[in-house]
């Protein structure tokens, strides 16, 4: 994991004072703007903001949209709170350059969903894992440029030992390579593909494991599927889709075990009690730029 410690009046030492001349040259260009040959000014004065400010919770919360759209694994990431924020202003000009260190929490909404922050939920206190992410972020308000030119994101999970305390029952998570959550995996998603009415998946990912007792020993699972060419008619005679597919939904599957009592013994943990609920990404059609945008232009990450 990257260190987070770095202040943004080290990055500035390290040249990022120089990205916002940069960035409006790179605009300019994109928008065709010319303009004659003049002596260099002053770089722009830094100046520090309040977190609490409209204009700043509104630039990060579009950071913070950006920085969720350009990620390809994991779960989208809420705003708990802006922690730092400094604006370099445009000489000459209506834009500014926003430095922002924001507090995240992870939703348990998956990032290929395409969902808005503002719409998940954030993780139960047993489920928390939380970071910051350090932004660079240019905003023209006037002219509705808004453009993501470099972003780190730092996460970890909560305290176990501090969850323990607080919630000795709460579920606690596990490998995803464990050979439990594997059969929890294999039985959920074997459940939801035979009450499908026509079309089967496969797995693709195990992304979040967690286990707890119940009745008997229960695993809780998160796992991305994809969609097999296969209709359930078809299911024993056509093959699965290439390993590069694309994966379509994130599903949630539970097992737990408990004693199956007969009329001459109990059988131990011999029962199964299986839960599966998968939700199915819509399909993402291409959204063309806004008038000026430069909103999706590639964010980069920023320097360690």
């Amino acid at each position: 994991q990257d260190r987070m410690g770095e202040s943004f009046g080290s990055i500035l030492k390290n040249g990022m004072g120089l990205l916002l001349p940069l960035v409006l040259c790179s605009l300019a260009l994109c928008c065709g703007a010319r303009s004659p040959p003049g002596p260099p000014g002053p770089p722009p004065r830094l100046v520090p903001r309040r977190c609490n400010d409209s204009d700043v919770l509104a630039v990060a919360g579009f950071a913070l949209q950006d920085i969720n759209r350009d990620r390809k694994d994991g779960y989208v990431l809420s705003l708990n709170r802006v922690n730092d924020a400094w604006e370099q202003r445009e000489q000459g000009g209506p834009g500014s350059l926003f430095y922002l260190t924001l507090d995240v929490l992870e939703t348990g909404c998956h990032v290929l969903s395409k969902k808005a922050w503002k719409d998940c939920e954030v993780r139960p206190l047993h489920e928390s894992v939380y970071g910051q992410c350090k932004v660079i972020f240019y905003h023209d308000r006037p002219r509705r440029v808004l453009y993501l030119p470099a972003y780190n994101c730092t996460l970890r999970p909560g305290s176990k030992d501090k969850t323990h305390i607080m919630c000795p029952d709460c579920p606690f998570p596990i490998s995803t390579e464990s050979s439990n959550v594997m059969e929890a995996v294999t039985e959920s998603l074997a459940k939801y593909n035979n009450e499908s009415t026509s079309k089967q998946y496969s797995l693709v990912k195990v992304t979040r494991a967690s286990t707890q007792w119940v009745v008997g020993p229960a695993y809780s699972v998160e796992y991305l599927v994809k969609e097999s060419p296969c209709i359930k008619s078809q299911a024993g005679s056509c093959s699965f889709p290439s390993s590069d597919s694309e994966p379509v939904g994130l599903c949630t599957g539970s097992l737990v075990r408990t004693d199956l009592i007969l009329p001459d013994r109990i059988l131990t943990y011999a029962e199964k009690l299986v839960t599966v609920t998968c939700y199915l990404f819509e399909t993402q059609a291409p959204t063309p730029g806004g008038e000026n945008s430069a909103v999706n232009q590639e964010p980069e990450n920023l320097p360690k």
